[in-house]
Order: C-alpha cells, then structure tokens, then sequence
C-alpha cells in the first residue's frame, strides 16, 4: 500500500516541486543578471543533484528506477536550451548511479540514449504550437518515455520485470504528473500572454495598432548607432484633421484615423517590394521609414496612395461619405548626416506640402523642396 501510495502521490509531487524550483531559478531576475555559463552549470548542478536523488528514491521505495526523464521532458514547456542540456546529462546520471550501486548494465545505457533522440524528435513539435498542442504532445511524451524507461536496476535486461503491474504503476504516476504539472504549465502560459499584452501595448499604439512613438524613437536610436543601410523616411499628416472632429465629433476622428491607418498598413503590406515600417508619430501624423528603396520609388508609391484615399471616401455612422487627403514630406537619410536630421527633414517637407495646397507628396533634398 504504501509502494503504491509513494508511486502515486509522492513521487510525482516532489518531480513537480523540482520542475517548478527549475523554472524559479532559471527565470529569476538574479539569474538574468549573472554570466550566462555560470548561469548553466548553476541549473545544471541543480539539475543533477535533482535526477540523482528521483533515481535514488524511486529505486529504494518501488524497487526500480521511473520518471527520470520526466524533469528534462517537462523542461521542453519552459526553455529548450535547459531542456537540452538536461536531456543529454539524464543517461549520465542514472548510469553514475547504477554504477554506484553495481548495477549497470550497457543494454539499459543504449535504450537511454534510445530515449534521449526520441524525446529530441518528439518534442521538437512542441515549437510554434498553441498551449493546448503542446501540452498534449508534453503529456504523450511524457507516458510514452516513462515507460519505455523503465529500469529495473539489475545490472542485465530482465523481461520478467515488465509486467502489467509495473506498467500501471509508471502510467498511473504519469497521469498525476500530468495533472499537477498542468496548473503549474498553466500558469507559465498566462504569465507568459500577459508579459506579450505588455510588451504589444508598450510598443503599439492602441487606437491604430501602429507602432507607437516610444517604439519609433527606440529604432531611430538603434538605426543612429551605426547602422549603413539606406532608409527614405516619411512623414504624413491627414489634412483638415482638426475640422473633421469639430464637425463630426472625436469618435469620428477616431474612426478616420483607424481607417486610415488600415488603408496605409493594407497598402504597404501589398507592396512586397517595400520593407517598410509604419509608426503613429502623435495626433493624425503618421511615419513610415522604408529601408533600401530608392526615394523616387517612395515618391511614386505614396502619390498612388494620396489618389487612391481621396477616390475611397470615408463613410460616417450616419452615412455621410467624406473625401479623405493627406499630406507627406520624404526625405533619404543618404543627404543627411544623421537619422535624426533626415526625420526633421521630412517633417519640414510636410509643412511645406500643407503649406503649398495639401494632399501632395514634397521631397526634402537638403538642397531644396522638389515633387520629385
């Protein structure tokens, strides 16, 4: 009763309390901050003293050595650099201990290392999978490598010691496992989308779904600290934008500037010939910074754009149809000494085209203002 009791219950809790001391560490603010190989042979020592004693305590209460690679399996739902290196240091450590206790056996070392390659094959599905798929396929490797490892510690392969009964035991702690471990994975899976939620809303707009301004001034930033590629930056500006909330009201203005959001993004996204990138600068400016196009290419794209916004008009909720314009400055950070200067040379050939009539494109040369 109390073998069963320990297969059951215990075993498969104190796995789950070293899988979740695992993540603790590994994910720990003190741990991100030291050297990244101390970091490693922290987690692996860890590690080790942790599979020594599941071998240890399994094989000394049921009377055979199971679940030994339920840490390293598990690791896969955390990172799969730990999970690696805790696959490949598994057969190392069961084998010290069969070896510590006169048992080891060269048939069980190769059905080990049998066991590390397909657990390698089979959980290098769980990548760019939702949490429900991976959980499933952590859970069927999880069942199918406890069985197939397990070791009766012998010192020679015995096929007498696989029998039902054995095997119940294994796959009944495997679904305990799976059952506790599914809260504990749960929880990382929400921890995780919130730190996303996070990260998109410090980097977008919310209103458009644009990237925002902190995220514009962080690029600009990593582009001025040496980076040699060519990049035409645009800054465009709705016209009259301020005449439409006051005749219409801001949640109009709202939905002008959302559509028109969409309709830019659409419209650079089917251009594939263009790497650009689209920011809400503040208000009803946008900017977009193309890399590796030729400034007259830009020109041409974005004066089909102005055409194409001014032909689709914008339907209010009452119905009313109304001729939406814009206005755009370029310029190409090749005239300039600095990224910074080319955006400012930009934003000055966006006041120039407002001030020449609206809903047309204006090229800063450095030289002088041309429509290109």
């Amino acid at each position: 009763m109390f073998n069963a009791l320990f297969v059951l219950v215990l075993i498969p809790t104190l796995i789950v309390g070293f899988i979740y001391e695992f993540y603790v560490l590994s994910e720990s603010e003190d741990m991100k901050k030291i050297n990244s190989l101390f970091k490693y042979l922290a987690l692996l020592f860890l590690f080790v003293v942790q599979e020594y004693f599941i071998a240890y305590i399994t094989y000394n209460t049921v009377g055979f050595i199971c679940f030994q690679y339920a840490i390293s399996i598990a690791t896969f739902m955390i990172s799969r650099k730990f999970a690696i290196m805790t696959s490949l240091f598994t057969p190392v450590v069961i084998s010290l201990f069969l070896y510590n206790i006169g048992e080891f056996s060269i048939i069980l070392c190769v059905l080990s290392l049998l066991a590390v390659l397909i657990i390698f094959l089979l959980t290098n599905t769980f990548l760019q999978k939702s949490f429900t798929v991976q959980f499933y396929r952590y859970s069927c490797t999880l069942i199918f490598i406890s069985l197939l490892t397990m070791n009766p510690a012998t010192g020679h392969f015995n096929p007498d010691f696989y029998t039902i009964a054995n095997f119940l035991k294994v796959l009944t702690g495997c679904l305990m496992i799976i059952w506790f471990s599914s809260i504990f994975f749960r929880e990382i899976n929400q921890k995780k989308n919130r730190i996303s939620e996070l990260e998109y809303m410090k980097s977008h707009d919310k209103l458009t779904g644009l990237y925002n301004y902190r995220e514009f001034t962080k690029n600009l930033n990593i582009i001025s600290q040496g980076s040699d590629k060519k990049y035409v930056t645009v800054m465009l500006d709705i016209d009259d934008f301020k005449n439409f909330n006051d005749e219409f009201g801001h949640n109009e203005g709202n939905g002008i500037l959302q559509s028109f959001s969409k309709r830019l993004l659409d419209y650079m996204v089917s251009n594939n010939e263009i790497n650009s990138t689209l920011y809400r600068f503040g208000g009803e400016e946008f900017c977009i910074l193309i890399e590796d196009t030729p400034i007259e290419f830009a020109y041409t794209k974005l004066n089909n754009f102005i055409n194409c916004l001014e032909a689709d008009k914008y339907r209010t909720e009452s119905g009313k149809e109304i001729r939406v314009s814009c206005s755009a400055g370029i310029s190409d950070n090749q005239d300039y000494a600095t990224i910074y200067e080319t955006v400012r040379a930009a934003d000055d050939a966006l006041y120039r085209a407002k001030k020449e009539g609206k809903g047309r494109v204006i090229v800063n040369t450095g030289d002088a203002f041309t429509t290109n």
